[in-house]
Formats: structure tokens, C-alpha cells, sequence
């Protein structure tokens, strides 16, 4: 069994690591120029569209699209899209501010929740985990810094889906953030180095790829979030760290199941052509969903989608309707996405990831 890598260290450095690393060279490179505008067209379409709402529909390959997932998780399945509507219903009708700010706040906690869940895929290859800095610490406080800067810095010009929909209280200055992010880095340094010496005590290899999982946590929600303070630079960091990764993730198992259940490999070129079918039918789904919001809902990409101002809809009851129905998929996603990638409740996972 490979002991170092989630997937295999070409895998890994490609569609985990080398994504990000990029994004970061995007913000070093364009941040300055798209500080103060709108995210350009492009911009939006490719990482928004295509990585982080594309992201989402891959969800269906992994339950509604898998007779053995639809079998499996037959309950959660069933319920998952009947507890996002009646909820977001109830919520988008007494406010949309309210709904927003509650979808946002569940969006950051899926947020971090993947992270910790690719941890825990990570900490089934290697025994080395830290004992004075534990690894599931270190994922809240990658992810948790930031957004505490974000809350307690006050002077953040982007946000999660709409104006306001975090509660901010201004009370820090960047004195004290620059102390924070001294002790914030110091502490992944003293991680590192604990697992450095147990796996030299232990005599196994050093973990690199979770490693580097952690470390790219705490570089990526810290540029996106503290070092760079842009609606551009928030998003791409955003979208490509969450968005690549799960839909390589769901792409893998979907196939490396396949080769379980036939107990043969499968070749590279059917592979190729059966991913890249999964992600153009959520490229699909994606873009569908998005021309919905913006006719129904949003009227604001008429450069792309044209202009529907006759079917917007401004009835309460029927706007909350629809803001129901199009935060399904979303929703949905979020809350099958912490029971699917359970170990303990899907033999395959342990399967997959020790081989």
C-alpha cells in the first residue's frame, strides 16, 4: 500500500495540489488589478461555473446515478432534498438576508468539513499523527483563523454569497493580526516538525501528501482570506481548493469501484472517456442551474445568459418558491456530503484508499 498519498503521488501532485498552487500565482499576479471591480466574465465563468457549481452536481455520480449508493444510503438519500426545500422554503419567505447569511454559515462549515474529511482519507495511509498537535486540530486551525480574521478584521470587501452575510465585529486592528499570523504559521512549522521526528522514530516514511494537504489548507484560506482582500483572490483560492479536488476525489472512487466490483483493471482510454462524460454532464447541470438563477432570481450576467427581465420574479411566495427549488442541488450536496464519505459506513472507501 502506498503510505504517502491519498491517490498516488502523480495524482496527488496534479489534481490536489498543483490546482492550487496556481490559484496562488493568480492572485500574486492579478490581485492588484481586479481589487476593486467585479470579477470579470471569464474569471466568473470558469472557476465559479465551471469548478465550484459544476462541483456540486458531481455529487449524483456517488448516490442518485449508483444503484449500490441509491441502495445504500437510501434514507438520507430520500430526505436530504425534502429537508433543504422545506427549510430553505421557510427561510428564503420570511428573508432572504436571513437565508443567506444561515446557507452561508453552512457553506463554510462543508467547507471545512472537507478538509477534515480528506484528512481522514489521508490518515488511512500513514500511522504517523501528531500527538502534541493532533492533525484534526490543525485543519480547524488552518480554516478557522482566517474566517476568525475575517469576522473580527471587519474590513473584508468580499463575501460568501452576498453583502453582509457574515456577522462582522470590528474590533481587531492589524497589529494584532500580524502577531496571529506569526503564532498561525509557527504552528504549522512545530506540526511538520513533530511528524518529522515520529516518523524518524517510528522508522516509516514521512507523510508528505498529508502533509501537504495541511499545509496548503493554511495557505490557501490565508491568502484567499487575509493576505489578499479581493473578491477575485477569495474566490478562485475558494472554488479551486474545494471544487477540484472533490470532483477528482468523486471521479476516482466512481472508477476505482469499478474495478473492485469486476476485479479487473479498466484501460486508461475507458477511464478518460467515462470522466470526461461525468464532467461534462455536470458542466451541463451546472450551467442549466445557473441560467435558472439568473432568469428567475438574479438578472446580472446578461453578457452571458441574455436578458430575462420579463420572467423575473419579485412575488414573495413564489420567490421563495424558487430559491427553493434551485438551492436543492446545493443543499442537497452539503448535507449527503457528510454521511458518503463515512469509512465506517462504506467498505469500499477503506478498500479504495488502502489498496
Amino acid at each position: 500500500m502506498n503510505k504517502q498519498w491519498l491517490f498516488s503521488k502523480k495524482l496527488d501532485l496534479l489534481f490536489l495540489y498543483l490546482p492550487i498552487f496556481l490559484t496562488w500565482g493568480l492572485c500574486f499576479a492579478f490581485d492588484s488589478t481586479f481589487a476593486d471591480m467585479q470579477i470579470p466574465l471569464l474569471v466568473w465563468v470558469f472557476f465559479v461555473l465551471g469548478v465550484d457549481v459544476s462541483h456540486v452536481w458531481s455529487t449524483i455520480f456517488r448516490t442518485y446515478l449508483s444503484k449500490d449508493e441509491r441502495n445504500h444510503y437510501s434514507s438520507i438519500i430520500k430526505l436530504a432534498p425534502i429537508i433543504a426545500f422545506v427549510f430553505t422554503f421557510i427561510f428564503s419567505w420570511y428573508s432572504e438576508d436571513l437565508f443567506w447569511r444561515i446557507l452561508a454559515y453552512f457553506a463554510l462549515y462543508h467547507f471545512i468539513k472537507q478538509q477534515y474529511g480528506f484528512l481522514k482519507l489521508y490518515q488511512l495511509k500513514s500511522s504517523v499523527r501528531g500527538i502534541r498537535l493532533r492533525d484534526e486540530f490543525m485543519i480547524y486551525i488552518g480554516t478557522l483563523y482566517p474566517v476568525f480574521v475575517w469576522h473580527f478584521l471587519g474590513d473584508r470587501k468580499f463575501n460568501w454569497f452576498n453583502t453582509g452575510d457574515f456577522i462582522t465585529f470590528p474590533i481587531l486592528s492589524e497589529g494584532y493580526v500580524t502577531v496571529f499570523n506569526f503564532l498561525y504559521f509557527g504552528i504549522l512549522i512545530a506540526w511538520i516538525l513533530e511528524l518529522f521526528l515520529l516518523s524518524r522514530r517510528q522508522k516509516t516514511l514521512f507523510p508528505i501528501g498529508k502533509v501537504l494537504w495541511v499545509a496548503f489548507t493554511f495557505g490557501t484560506w490565508w491568502l484567499g482570506i487575509v493576505y489578499f482582500n479581493s473578491d477575485f483572490s477569495f474566490t478562485i483560492t475558494n472554488v479551486v481548493a474545494h471544487g477540484i479536488p472533490y470532483m477528482f476525489l468523486v471521479f476516482y472512487y466512481v472508477e476505482e469501484k469499478k474495478v473492485i466490483q469486476k476485479n479487473d483493471s479498466q484501460s486508461f482510454k475507458k477511464v478518460t472517456v467515462s470522466v470526461l462524460w461525468m464532467l461534462l454532464i455536470c458542466l451541463f447541470l451546472g450551467s442549466s442551474e445557473e441560467l435558472f438563477w439568473d432568469v428567475f432570481i438574479n438578472n446580472e450576467r446578461v453578457d452571458l445568459f441574455g436578458d430575462w427581465q420579463e420572467f423575473y420574479i419579485d412575488h414573495r411566495f413564489y420567490r421563495a418558491l424558487i430559491i427553493a427549488l434551485l438551492s436543492l442541488p446545493q443543499i442537497t450536496h452539503y448535507i449527503l456530503d457528510g454521511f458518503i464519505w463515512k469509512g465506517k459506513d462504506n467498505p469500499y472507501i477503506k478498500n479504495i484508499f488502502t489498496r
